[in-house]
């Protein structure tokens, strides 16, 4: 089924998560919006919205709307229509969550992968070796987001050394519930199930070939997502799904289905950061020294807890690295916002250099400055010989 089809899956708002807050938002925008609805898929210069049943197709660009937010999949929005250009966003309603990565290139900045979501589903495949610090860093993001986290150990059915291998996961996820599941067998179906009711809205976070879709598939009850085989020499997907989609799930919520994401830039995930890792955090708390840097500092409350075994070695040296991740993010923010300043003075001084040589006068208009001033001398000298 296409996704614009499966607009038919939530036949009202309220299906689609609208609660009673957005309408107090809508009631309070300027003008009357011909269509409220939530955004299905963003494409370039272009959203699917789903609303009431239907699907719309509506630009997303800045030319029209009242925000300066940029339109994410699970954004809730109201739709105007232009005679000449059609169908436009013409504002976003405030963000209740939403998951964010550090986009990729050298300028800092943040990219939203899925708005006003409940729950994140950190997913990792037992078909391969569990990567343990790549889970704590989608904790990081998910627990900043502002939902509540779920990881999902996806395959449990082809897993070596099973449970050894989802209890280290446990032990690194502290009060996330943790779901070792399987399509093929049907383990875990059930309890990840009882997660999505009413409104509840999940987004799924992970590599390509973890099962993302055929999940999707299975909640929904039908085809809704393409799915593909797996690279047997690397266990990569070959990513089937390409873009963010958010997918009707009937008498089960919603769905954000994510491309496969390797890259996992934190963005200022200060919150992420002590929600997932809280001991060792509460050990940094207590060192002598504000700046310490946790090695060899007299007072240092993680030395401290790392000595008498509270926390682990490999956890420690995870977390000096995020930690400094974030600390060169701010670095970089402050150069660019200084840049940014810089830029503004320099604009703002050729600005009044242009202003003050408009107003210097014309080579004729000195001349008859000039003769002016000649002519009223002449003058006074006249009046002073009487």
């Amino acid at each position: 089924m296409a996704l614009d089809d499966l607009g038919r899956l939530a036949p009202d708002l309220h299906s689609l998560g609208w609660t009673s807050d957005h309408d107090s938002w809508a009631a309070g925008l300027d003008g009357n919006p011909e269509i409220l609805g939530r955004v299905a898929r963003v494409s370039r210069g272009y959203s699917l919205v789903f609303t009431d049943g239907d699907a719309v197709m509506a630009a997303s660009s800045s030319t029209h709307t009242r925000t300066d937010l940029a339109p994410a999949t699970g954004d809730f929005v109201a739709i105007q229509d232009d005679q000449d250009d059609g169908p436009y966003i013409a504002d976003i309603s405030p963000r209740a969550s939403a998951l964010v990565r550090r986009a990729s290139g050298r300028v800092p900045e943040p990219q939203v992968l899925a708005a006003n979501i409940d729950l994140v589903f950190v997913m990792h495949g037992l078909d391969r070796p569990v990567n343990l610090r790549r889970i704590e860093r989608q904790l990081v993001i998910s627990w900043d987001s502002g939902a509540q986290p779920v990881i999902l150990l996806t395959k449990s059915d082809v897993a070596e050394d099973r449970d050894t291998t989802v209890a280290s996961v446990v032990d690194i996820a502290g009060d996330v519930p943790v779901i070792a599941m399987s399509t093929v067998t049907g383990e875990g179906v059930d309890q990840m199930e009882a997660l999505l009711t009413g409104q509840t809205t999940a987004a799924m976070f992970g590599l390509s070939g973890i099962g993302k879709s055929t999940l999707v598939n299975l909640l929904s009850g039908g085809v809704v997502q393409r799915t593909g085989e797996v690279r047997a020499a690397d266990r990569r997907g070959r990513h089937t799904t390409v873009t963010r989609d958010l997918i009707p799930i009937p008498d089960r919520g919603l769905i954000i289905d994510t491309p496969g994401i390797r890259e996992i830039g934190l963005w200022q995930s200060y919150e992420g950061m002590e929600r997932t890792f809280p001991l060792i955090e509460a050990a940094a708390a207590t060192c002598r020294f504000a700046d310490c840097y946790h090695n060899e500092e007299p007072g240092c409350g993680v030395r401290s807890a790392l000595n008498d075994g509270t926390i682990a070695d490999d956890r420690v040296d995870h977390w000096k690295e995020l930690r400094a991740e974030l600390e060169l993010q701010e670095e970089q923010l402050d150069e660019f916002e200084r840049r940014m300043e810089s830029r503004a003075r320099a604009d703002a001084e050729r600005q009044r250099d242009g202003e003050r040589q408009t107003k210097r006068p014309s080579n004729r208009d000195r001349r008859q400055q000039d003769t002016r001033r000649k002519a009223n001398r002449r003058q006074g000298r006249g009046r002073r010989k009487h």
